[in-house]
């Protein structure tokens, strides 16, 4: 008796099982888009602020230049005087990622130019993380550049 219902409970099972495979269509698979786990945003990199771009002057030392935007994510042997400053940024529900450069350049331990990407402020980048911007609003600067 034990085993004709162990044996019905499991062939009920498997055909169960077979059904669900079978039924995933266009409907379950939307839901199943709506059920995903949550992403998190992922920022790597050296932001590099609007405000703290603009504070940067022409003949600045290293140590100042460092002091103000921080320690350079690249810094290649073959060019010392370049400091590279990478930043991207993924939100975690889109593809889409975010990158942007800015670089600067010494001669004799001085600054002699800077510049790269357009650089948000530190409100945006935090309205960006929080997701307070709108879709328009990200097209708007995207069409600007």
């Amino acid at each position: 008796m034990h085993l004709s219902i162990f044996s019905f409970s499991t062939v009920l099972v498997c055909s169960l099982l077979m059904l669900g495979c079978s039924a995933y269509n266009s409907a379950s698979h939307s839901l199943l888009r709506v059920l995903t786990p949550y992403r998190v945003a992922v920022v790597q990199g050296n932001f590099v602020s609007r405000e703290a771009a603009a504070q940067l002057k022409l003949g600045m030392s290293k140590e100042q230049v460092r002091f103000l935007i921080g320690t350079p994510l690249l810094n290649d042997i073959f060019h010392a005087d370049r400091w590279d400053y990478i930043f991207t940024y993924k939100r975690g529900d889109s593809v889409v990622v975010e990158q942007r450069r800015y670089a600067v350049y010494f001669a004799d331990d001085k600054l002699v130019k800077f510049g790269g990407d357009a650089l948000p402020s530190e409100y945006e980048l935090i309205a960006e993380i929080d997701g307070l911007r709108t879709t328009a609003a990200r097209s708007k600067d995207i069409s600007a550049q």
